[in-house]
């Protein structure tokens, strides 16, 4: 998603490349299979929940809530910028004869282009990334760790882990989140500020402003140009 906005970005005419075309079709059939196994994760989910409570029927542990949350993940999960008409060479190749006529049409503060509309919520997606990592630790895979917790009514997930990763690596975790929240952060940032008739910001001026503006000092050297960037 952020090599395809880059190729945009870098296009003169805001018009899809080949390149990004491409990219787009990737990133939708990825999220094809990405959707099938959320679903056929909670699926598992569920028959395990019915075997380890004696339910014969796993139709009994399928809630209201489980529903709204599985619904909730295969949404969060399905959003991506989606490929549009092919970019043929008339998209590419076109020369307006009267462009010295031409005047630049500025875009309202509340302008955000339609991939990164749809392409800043895929960021969301790295709550699976603390899914693989609950599923590979050793706490979560350790019976006597699990039938411990059982017996005094433990639970060991996600708020279970971050509590017991915090209280052992406290620097590491705390750097590695705010690593993660710069980065997307100063990227995001720099998406919602692109114009396809203006210059917008470059990476390394949207981490200076990301960070004079998190440290709340401000020296307005650099300033969001949009309604998006400056919710960030």
């Amino acid at each position: 998603m952020i090599i395809e906005n880059e190729l945009t970005f870098s296009h003169i005419n805001n018009h899809e490349t080949i390149a990004s075309w491409s990219i787009k079709i990737v990133i939708s059939l990825s999220t094809l299979i990405l959707i099938g196994f959320v679903i056929e994760y909670h699926r598992l989910d569920i028959c395990l929940y019915a075997i380890n409570n004696s339910i014969e029927d796993f139709r009994v542990a399928i809630t209201y809530e489980r529903i709204f949350f599985v619904l909730v993940e295969i949404i969060i999960c399905a959003v991506h910028p989606m490929p549009r008409a092919f970019p043929g060479h008339s998209n590419t190749l076109s020369v307006d004869t009267s462009s010295d006529d031409s005047t630049i049409t500025s875009h309202p503060l509340s302008y955000a282009s339609v991939d990164v509309a749809l392409g800043l919520p895929m960021f969301l997606r790295l709550y699976l990334l603390w899914r693989f990592i609950m599923f590979h630790s050793h706490l979560f895979r350790d019976t006597s760790s699990r039938s411990v917790g059982y017996l005094n009514r433990v639970s060991i997930d996600y708020f279970f882990l971050i509590k017991t990763y915090l209280e052992q690596w406290p620097i590491v975790c705390l750097t590695v989140f705010c690593i993660i929240v710069f980065l997307v952060g100063s990227w995001s940032l720099r998406a919602c500020s692109y114009s396809s008739t203006n210059e917008h910001l470059t990476m390394q001026n949207t981490m200076w402003l990301f960070v004079i503006t998190f440290t709340t000092v401000g020296y307005g050297d650099f300033t969001p140009s949009t309604y998006c960037g400056r919710s960030k």
